[in-house]
Protein backbone atom coordinates (compact mmCIF):
# COMPACT_ATOMS: atom_id res chain seq x y z
CA UNK A 1 0.00 0.00 0.00
CA UNK A 2 1.15 3.55 -0.70
CA UNK A 3 1.83 5.87 2.24
CA UNK A 4 -1.53 6.04 4.03
CA UNK A 5 -2.10 9.75 4.65
CA UNK A 6 -4.22 9.62 7.82
CA UNK A 7 -1.60 9.10 10.49
CA UNK A 8 -3.18 10.48 13.68
CA UNK A 9 -5.00 7.51 15.24
CA UNK A 10 -7.58 9.51 17.24
CA UNK A 11 -8.38 11.79 14.30
CA UNK A 12 -8.56 8.84 11.93
CA UNK A 13 -10.98 6.89 14.13
CA UNK A 14 -13.32 9.89 14.25
CA UNK A 15 -13.00 10.46 10.50
CA UNK A 16 -13.72 6.84 9.63
CA UNK A 17 -16.82 6.68 11.79
CA UNK A 18 -18.23 10.09 10.78
CA UNK A 19 -17.67 9.76 7.03
CA UNK A 20 -20.61 7.37 6.89
CA UNK A 21 -22.96 10.35 7.31
CA UNK A 22 -21.88 11.62 3.89
CA UNK A 23 -21.11 8.37 2.04
CA UNK A 24 -23.49 5.72 3.37
CA UNK A 25 -26.66 6.76 1.46
CA UNK A 26 -24.70 6.63 -1.80
CA UNK A 27 -23.16 3.27 -0.92
CA UNK A 28 -26.56 1.81 -0.04
CA UNK A 29 -27.84 2.80 -3.49
CA UNK A 30 -24.79 1.22 -5.10
CA UNK A 31 -25.16 -2.06 -3.21
CA UNK A 32 -28.81 -2.27 -4.25
CA UNK A 33 -28.04 -1.53 -7.91
CA UNK A 34 -25.16 -4.01 -7.94
CA UNK A 35 -27.39 -6.81 -6.69
CA UNK A 36 -26.02 -7.42 -3.19
CA UNK A 37 -28.88 -9.50 -1.81
CA UNK A 38 -30.01 -11.58 1.19
CA UNK A 39 -28.09 -14.76 1.81
CA UNK A 40 -24.88 -13.68 0.08
CA UNK A 41 -21.42 -14.27 1.49
CA UNK A 42 -19.47 -11.04 0.89
CA UNK A 43 -15.83 -9.95 1.25
CA UNK A 44 -15.38 -6.25 2.10
CA UNK A 45 -11.99 -4.74 1.24
CA UNK A 46 -10.24 -2.13 3.38
CA UNK A 47 -13.03 -2.13 5.94
CA UNK A 48 -11.57 0.60 8.14
CA UNK A 49 -14.11 1.33 10.88
CA UNK A 50 -16.52 -1.17 9.34
CA UNK A 51 -19.01 1.30 7.80
CA UNK A 52 -19.38 -0.54 4.49
CA UNK A 53 -19.30 -3.99 6.10
CA UNK A 54 -22.26 -2.94 8.26
CA UNK A 55 -24.17 -1.70 5.20
CA UNK A 56 -23.45 -4.98 3.41
CA UNK A 57 -24.61 -6.91 6.48
CA UNK A 58 -27.94 -5.07 6.26
CA UNK A 59 -28.22 -6.01 2.59
CA UNK A 60 -27.38 -9.71 3.00
CA UNK A 61 -29.45 -10.12 6.16
CA UNK A 62 -29.06 -12.74 8.88
CA UNK A 63 -28.87 -15.54 6.30
CA UNK A 64 -25.78 -13.93 4.72
CA UNK A 65 -22.35 -13.08 6.07
CA UNK A 66 -19.61 -10.48 5.66
CA UNK A 67 -15.85 -10.73 6.13
CA UNK A 68 -14.15 -7.33 6.35
CA UNK A 69 -10.39 -7.14 5.85
CA UNK A 70 -7.98 -4.32 6.61
CA UNK A 71 -4.20 -4.15 6.94
CA UNK A 72 -4.37 -2.01 10.08
CA UNK A 73 -4.93 -4.03 13.28
CA UNK A 74 -6.17 -0.93 15.09
CA UNK A 75 -8.79 -0.31 12.40
CA UNK A 76 -9.89 -3.94 12.70
CA UNK A 77 -10.25 -3.51 16.47
CA UNK A 78 -12.25 -0.31 15.95
CA UNK A 79 -14.56 -2.06 13.46
CA UNK A 80 -15.15 -4.95 15.85
CA UNK A 81 -16.05 -2.55 18.68
CA UNK A 82 -18.61 -0.74 16.54
CA UNK A 83 -20.18 -3.77 14.82
CA UNK A 84 -22.62 -5.72 16.98
CA UNK A 85 -24.04 -7.70 14.03
CA UNK A 86 -23.38 -11.41 14.43
CA UNK A 87 -23.03 -12.01 10.69
CA UNK A 88 -19.93 -9.79 10.32
CA UNK A 89 -16.32 -10.72 11.04
CA UNK A 90 -13.11 -8.74 10.57
CA UNK A 91 -9.61 -9.97 9.73
CA UNK A 92 -6.22 -8.32 9.41
CA UNK A 93 -5.04 -8.80 5.82
CA UNK A 94 -3.17 -6.90 3.10
CA UNK A 95 -5.79 -5.74 0.58
CA UNK A 96 -3.18 -5.62 -2.21
CA UNK A 97 -2.41 -9.35 -1.96
CA UNK A 98 -5.28 -10.78 0.15
CA UNK A 99 -2.88 -13.41 1.47
CA UNK A 100 -4.68 -15.64 3.95
CA UNK A 101 -8.15 -14.59 2.78
CA UNK A 102 -10.40 -17.45 1.60
CA UNK A 103 -12.21 -17.53 -1.74
CA UNK A 104 -15.65 -18.56 -2.98
CA UNK A 105 -17.45 -15.36 -1.99
CA UNK A 106 -20.65 -14.33 -3.78
CA UNK A 107 -19.44 -10.74 -3.96
CA UNK A 108 -16.60 -8.43 -3.02
CA UNK A 109 -17.11 -4.79 -2.05
CA UNK A 110 -14.87 -1.86 -1.20
CA UNK A 111 -15.12 1.90 -0.74
CA UNK A 112 -12.19 4.31 -1.05
CA UNK A 113 -9.63 1.52 -0.92
CA UNK A 114 -7.90 0.81 -4.26
CA UNK A 115 -6.91 4.49 -4.51
CA UNK A 116 -4.23 3.64 -1.91
CA UNK A 117 -2.96 0.55 -3.72
CA UNK A 118 0.39 0.78 -5.56
CA UNK A 119 -1.17 -1.43 -8.26
CA UNK A 120 -4.98 -1.06 -8.32
CA UNK A 121 -5.37 -3.43 -11.28
CA UNK A 122 -3.46 -6.22 -9.53
CA UNK A 123 -5.54 -5.61 -6.39
CA UNK A 124 -8.71 -5.92 -8.47
CA UNK A 125 -7.47 -9.21 -9.93
CA UNK A 126 -6.83 -10.57 -6.44
CA UNK A 127 -10.29 -9.42 -5.31
CA UNK A 128 -11.98 -11.00 -8.32
CA UNK A 129 -10.11 -14.26 -7.65
CA UNK A 130 -11.81 -14.45 -4.24
CA UNK A 131 -15.26 -14.36 -5.89
CA UNK A 132 -16.97 -17.41 -7.37
CA UNK A 133 -17.57 -17.39 -11.15
CA UNK A 134 -20.59 -15.20 -11.81
CA UNK A 135 -20.10 -13.39 -8.51
CA UNK A 136 -20.10 -9.61 -8.14
CA UNK A 137 -17.12 -7.26 -7.89
CA UNK A 138 -18.38 -3.91 -6.60
CA UNK A 139 -16.18 -0.91 -5.77
CA UNK A 140 -16.84 2.75 -4.98
CA UNK A 141 -14.07 5.31 -5.41
CA UNK A 142 -13.91 9.10 -5.46
CA UNK A 143 -12.84 11.98 -7.60
CA UNK A 144 -11.23 14.08 -4.86
CA UNK A 145 -10.14 16.74 -7.34
CA UNK A 146 -13.76 17.60 -8.15
CA UNK A 147 -14.73 21.02 -6.71
CA UNK A 148 -15.45 20.87 -3.00
CA UNK A 149 -17.70 23.93 -2.92
CA UNK A 150 -19.52 26.32 -5.20
CA UNK A 151 -18.43 29.03 -5.45
CA UNK A 152 -14.89 27.77 -4.93
CA UNK A 153 -13.88 30.56 -2.55
CA UNK A 154 -10.45 31.29 -1.07
CA UNK A 155 -10.19 28.96 1.93
CA UNK A 156 -11.97 26.10 0.17
CA UNK A 157 -9.64 26.37 -2.83
CA UNK A 158 -6.57 26.65 -0.60
CA UNK A 159 -7.20 23.57 1.55
CA UNK A 160 -8.26 21.55 -1.50
CA UNK A 161 -4.96 22.48 -3.17
CA UNK A 162 -2.94 21.50 -0.10
CA UNK A 163 -4.77 18.18 0.14
CA UNK A 164 -4.36 17.23 -3.51
CA UNK A 165 -0.67 18.20 -3.51
CA UNK A 166 -0.06 16.00 -0.47
CA UNK A 167 -1.81 13.02 -2.07
CA UNK A 168 0.15 13.45 -5.29
CA UNK A 169 3.46 13.56 -3.42
CA UNK A 170 2.44 10.45 -1.46
CA UNK A 171 1.62 8.53 -4.65
CA UNK A 172 -2.11 8.27 -3.90
CA UNK A 173 -4.62 8.35 -6.79
CA UNK A 174 -6.99 11.22 -6.01
CA UNK A 175 -9.18 10.53 -9.07
CA UNK A 176 -9.53 6.76 -8.82
CA UNK A 177 -13.27 6.95 -9.38
CA UNK A 178 -12.70 8.15 -12.94
CA UNK A 179 -10.36 5.21 -13.58
CA UNK A 180 -12.55 2.37 -12.33
CA UNK A 181 -13.92 1.39 -15.74
CA UNK A 182 -10.48 0.97 -17.29
CA UNK A 183 -9.16 -0.75 -14.14
CA UNK A 184 -11.95 -3.35 -14.25
CA UNK A 185 -11.23 -4.09 -17.92
CA UNK A 186 -7.46 -4.28 -17.34
CA UNK A 187 -8.08 -6.73 -14.48
CA UNK A 188 -9.89 -9.09 -16.87
CA UNK A 189 -13.40 -8.18 -15.77
CA UNK A 190 -16.21 -7.06 -18.07
CA UNK A 191 -16.69 -3.33 -18.52
CA UNK A 192 -18.59 -2.43 -15.34
CA UNK A 193 -21.92 -0.75 -14.86
CA UNK A 194 -21.37 2.69 -13.34
CA UNK A 195 -23.23 4.91 -10.89
CA UNK A 196 -22.13 8.46 -10.11
CA UNK A 197 -23.28 10.15 -6.95
CA UNK A 198 -22.35 13.10 -4.74
CA UNK A 199 -23.50 14.71 -1.51
CA UNK A 200 -24.28 18.42 -1.80
CA UNK A 201 -25.93 20.86 0.61
CA UNK A 202 -25.89 24.57 1.40
CA UNK A 203 -26.82 26.71 4.36
CA UNK A 204 -26.01 26.13 8.01
CA UNK A 205 -26.55 22.38 7.70
CA UNK A 206 -23.73 22.00 5.17
CA UNK A 207 -21.34 19.34 6.45
CA UNK A 208 -18.21 21.45 6.09
CA UNK A 209 -16.88 19.44 9.03
CA UNK A 210 -16.62 16.45 6.68
CA UNK A 211 -13.98 18.08 4.48
CA UNK A 212 -12.35 19.60 7.56
CA UNK A 213 -11.97 16.11 9.06
CA UNK A 214 -10.33 14.88 5.87
CA UNK A 215 -7.90 17.80 5.67
CA UNK A 216 -7.11 17.66 9.39
CA UNK A 217 -6.38 13.95 9.09
CA UNK A 218 -3.83 14.63 6.35
CA UNK A 219 -2.28 17.64 8.13
CA UNK A 220 0.68 15.63 9.53
CA UNK A 221 1.46 14.34 6.03
CA UNK A 222 1.17 17.87 4.61
CA UNK A 223 3.65 19.13 7.16
CA UNK A 224 6.06 16.24 6.60
CA UNK A 225 6.00 16.79 2.83
CA UNK A 226 6.41 20.56 3.11
CA UNK A 227 2.95 21.33 1.70
CA UNK A 228 1.46 23.23 4.66
CA UNK A 229 2.15 23.56 8.36
CA UNK A 230 -0.27 22.62 11.12
CA UNK A 231 -0.50 26.29 12.03
CA UNK A 232 -1.57 27.14 8.48
CA UNK A 233 -4.22 24.42 8.53
CA UNK A 234 -5.35 25.34 12.08
CA UNK A 235 -7.36 22.12 12.58
CA UNK A 236 -9.26 23.38 15.64
CA UNK A 237 -11.02 26.12 13.68
CA UNK A 238 -11.00 24.77 10.12
CA UNK A 239 -14.57 23.43 10.06
CA UNK A 240 -15.98 26.70 11.43
CA UNK A 241 -13.97 28.79 8.97
CA UNK A 242 -15.05 26.67 6.00
CA UNK A 243 -18.71 26.90 6.99
CA UNK A 244 -18.52 30.65 7.62
CA UNK A 245 -17.00 31.25 4.19
CA UNK A 246 -19.66 29.08 2.58
CA UNK A 247 -22.48 30.99 4.30
CA UNK A 248 -20.98 34.35 3.41
CA UNK A 249 -20.92 33.34 -0.28
CA UNK A 250 -24.45 31.84 -0.19
CA UNK A 251 -22.77 28.75 -1.58
CA UNK A 252 -22.98 25.01 -1.07
CA UNK A 253 -20.50 22.28 -0.34
CA UNK A 254 -20.05 19.22 -2.53
CA UNK A 255 -18.96 15.88 -1.19
CA UNK A 256 -16.56 13.88 -3.37
CA UNK A 257 -17.98 12.77 -6.70
CA UNK A 258 -18.30 9.04 -6.04
CA UNK A 259 -18.18 6.46 -8.83
CA UNK A 260 -19.63 3.06 -8.12
CA UNK A 261 -18.65 0.26 -10.49
CA UNK A 262 -19.80 -3.34 -10.57
CA UNK A 263 -19.40 -6.35 -12.81
CA UNK A 264 -19.78 -10.11 -12.64
CA UNK A 265 -16.72 -12.32 -12.68
CA UNK A 266 -16.76 -14.25 -15.96
CA UNK A 267 -18.00 -17.85 -15.73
Amino acid sequence: MNDYPFADRAVEDERLLSQGYVFDPSTRRLLREAGIAPGMRVLDLGSGAGNVARLVAEAVGPSGSVLGVDADPEAVSLARRHTPASNVEFQVADVQTLDGVPDGFDAVTGRLVVMYMPDPVAALRQAAARVRPGGIVCLQEADLAYPWASPDTGLWAQVRGWFLTALEKAGIEARMGLKLHSAFVAAGLPGPSLLLDAYAVGGPDAAAWGWANVVNGVAPLMERLGVATRAEVDPDTLADRLLAELLEADGHMIGPLMTGAWANRPE
